[in-house]
């Protein structure tokens, strides 16, 4: 069984991002960067469908799009146990829409003859979640999103999925081979061992262009998606308490910049270990934490 897992390197979520404001790209340049965690998890899935218990043999291959720097995201998914890794650039890219992306990912698919695809459901950067369901369409494939977990049926030469539908509620299905899955989720990935580290450093990452895939430039710079806007998401507003109409217009404005929140009292005990232990058990009984037993 081969399958294909899709790799995408995005801007670290952790970072803020210009609240509030909008454009129509993400500003990557001087900030950190990490693999995304729903690729991570769609690597973790199948590393899990390689493991001896399956009984299966998978080969997984590991493919992204970007410049020399992806090459150690690959090398460290050979070292967790990916079978190959290709790469795929041109120095003619610049700023790469979600349908090129899924036409160049397509082209290398189809090179390959996977009988599975994975990719995360969305990326923490533009999340347009497009690349999954772009694929299946252009090889002809079906395609279920959200996908939390799979099982290998191999009497049906088809997958049990598992989907996440939103508020705790789960949804299972069957999928029949070849088929392209997009997954949801943060699961983390086993940390390699040192050897197979070392290892990985050397191994051999293909790196493809676009020539190599039959996709010439004009149909890739035939785009028919545009983004609009790009709007970064505001903080969500603290609810405030109504104000004490008693107080003086300074201290109401006080309250107002502290969130309403009156700072709470503490009492500092002081005494030996024994007098602290008494008047600590004075107060919590005074607090109503601890009560005296009832009768029978």
């Amino acid at each position: 069984m081969k399958i294909i897992v899709c790799i995408k390197e995005v801007v670290d979520p952790a970072l803020s991002l210009d609240f509030g404001l909008s454009n129509r790209v993400v500003f990557r340049e001087g900030l950190p960067l990490r693999l995304n965690p729903n690729d991570a998890a769609a690597l973790a899935m199948a590393l899990g469908l390689k493991s001896p218990d399956e009984g299966t043999q998978v080969e997984i291959t590991l493919i992204s799009i970007g410049p020399e720097r992806v090459e150690s995201y690959l090398k460290n998914g050979l070292a967790l146990g990916a079978d190959k890794a290709v790469r795929i650039w041109s120095e003619d890219f610049t700023k790469l829409s979600s349908h090129q992306k899924a036409r160049l990912l397509t082209g290398a698919v189809s090179l390959s003859g996977a009988d599975l695809v994975l990719t995360g459901t969305r990326s923490l950067d533009t999340a347009n979640g497009q690349v999954g369901p772009l694929i299946a369409a252009w090889l002809g494939l079906p395609c279920t999103g959200d996908v939390i977990s799979i099982e290998l049926d191999e009497e049906q030469k088809s997958i049990n999925l598992t989907r996440a539908i939103g508020r705790g509620e789960r949804e299972k299905l069957q999928c029949p081979l070849p088929a392209v899955i997009t997954v949801k989720g943060e699961e983390k990935l086993p940390y390699a061992s040192l050897d197979s580290l070392i290892e990985s450093k050397s191994g051999e990452v293909m790196l493809l262009t676009p020539a190599d895939l039959g996709i010439s430039g004009e149909e890739l710079l035939n785009d028919p998606t545009g983004v609009t806007d790009l709007i970064y998401p505001r903080p969500r507003p603290r609810k405030v308490p109504p104000l004490d109409s008693s107080l003086l217009a300074f201290n109401r404005i006080l309250q107002l910049l502290e969130g309403g929140i009156s700072k709470r009292k503490g009492t500092m005990l002081k005494g030996s270990s024994e007098e602290l232990a008494e008047r600590l058990f004075e107060l919590l009984k005074e607090e109503g934490v601890i009560r005296p037993a009832t009768g029978p």
